[in-house]
């Protein structure tokens, strides 16, 4: 198979299931917490919070239609300024998004749930629905601005074949939040936050590259110096496994210094994720 074509299925397909699983997710909780507080209410919180999600999903539509436009309009330089201000943006959301799932699981959760049950505990029904629109329309944002991102580091996209790759990845994250909810031992939440994470590591890596490369052949910034080594003949990053590690997480056979600190410095930055969090209390 294509190498170019494995990268870009198994980008879209993964930005797609992450983002998705998490909507669902969100949406899951807002269902279950809602039901929960005013059990006879069920229906009319069903509506609502369905009625909040397809308005979010509008919203992240429209997000997308406006940067198409955007792209459309600019022209030479000022189209690859907006990919590389996307890619940067996409790589910052990618290692956020790691960090804040570390801190669901350090217990620092957040308030979605008790959001949830005072608004329907009050009744205050449009209340409720913004706060699905919020979340869906967060997550669809992101999966807008990811996808922007991974596509301005190829060539040739074809909107047939994002279509596809999108739906698998959507089908993906339904049998996940279907395991997830029956409580299938095949999935568990540990396992999807370590794949997860991982994925938004990787994918972040490669659209730093992404940023760097452009950074360079606008003249922003300067390589330093010249190839540092050449490792083609082990691995040439112009062609089959070494192209697929080229798009995925920045792999390359030649590289300059600044884009070598660049990439540490990215994975620098993510290594804190998994740092002990600081116990310790400063002297008086």
């Amino acid at each position: 198979m294509n190498p170019d074509l494995t990268l870009q299925t198994f980008e879209i397909a993964s930005v797609v299931w992450r983002e998705s699983f998490e909507a669902l997710l969100v949406v899951g909780i807002l269902l279950t917490w809602s039901v929960r507080a005013v059990p006879a209410a069920r229906a009319r919180a069903t509506r609502w919070i369905f009625a909040g999600a397809g308005a979010g999903l509008v919203l992240a539509l429209t997000l997308a239609l406006v940067m198409s436009k955007a792209a459309d309009v600019l022209e030479g330089d000022g189209e690859d300024i907006l990919q590389m201000v996307i890619a940067a943006l996409a790589a910052a959301l990618m290692l956020r998004m790691v960090f804040w799932m570390r801190a669901m699981e350090r217990g620092q959760t957040g308030d979605l749930a008790i959001q949830a049950v005072r608004h329907v505990e009050a009744g205050n029904w449009l209340g409720l629905s913004v706060l699905a629109a919020l979340a869906v329309a967060r997550e669809g944002a992101e999966t807008v601005v990811f996808l922007y991102g991974l596509m301005a580091s190829s060539q040739g996209w074809q909107a047939g074949f994002v279509l596809a790759a999108g739906l698998f990845g959507f089908v993906l994250a339904a049998i996940s939040f279907w395991a997830f909810r029956t409580g299938s031992k095949l999935i568990s939440r540990g396992v999807l936050a370590r794949v997860s994470e991982a994925l938004l590591l990787i994918l972040g890596s490669g659209l730093t590259m992404l940023v760097v490369d452009k950074a360079i052949s606008l003249g922003l910034v300067s390589p330093m110096t010249g190839p540092l080594w050449d490792s083609s003949r082990l691995l040439d990053d112009g062609s089959g496994f070494g192209a697929f590690l080229a798009g995925l997480v920045g792999y390359r056979a030649r590289p300059e210094l600044f884009p070598l600190l660049s990439l540490g410095f990215y994975w620098l930055i993510a290594s804190l994720a998994y740092a002990p969090p600081l116990t310790g209390k400063a002297p008086a």
